[in-house]
């Protein structure tokens, strides 16, 4: 899960450096920041010692995964990044926030089937 979210913080820095966006103020800054949350959370994550804290940065590394795919759309439409550039990102950041929500789920599925078994 960890290497996914950094192979997409990469995928779209390296992409930003080959094209500029620079004719939306901001774009890039977001784009790279949004990308760089999705590894950072879920690392800072897996150290919290509760289910519950681990779910939550999940979560928000999940948040950051949908809004990279915005602004890559916002990149491509607005900054005119090129398709190719862009599928090659939006891919990346798609496949990690499908397996963040799978994770989430299944962290989920997990803390009810224990609460379950204790109220038992």
């Amino acid at each position: 899960m960890y290497d996914a979210a950094k192979q997409v913080s990469r995928v779209v820095h390296e992409s930003l450096e080959t094209h500029s966006v620079h004719r939306v103020p901001g774009l890039r800054a977001q784009l790279i920041d949004a990308a760089g949350s999705i590894a950072a959370n879920t690392s800072e994550g897996a150290s919290r010692g509760s289910a519950s804290k681990f779910l939550n940065h999940l979560r928000i590394a999940l948040g950051s995964a949908n809004e990279t795919r915005t602004h890559l759309q916002r990149a491509k439409d607005e900054a005119k990044l090129p398709m190719k550039l862009y599928f090659a990102c939006d891919a990346k950041a798609l496949v990690t926030a499908k397996m963040l929500a799978s994770l989430i789920r299944r962290i989920e599925e997990d803390e009810a089937r224990r609460d379950n078994d204790n109220q038992a």
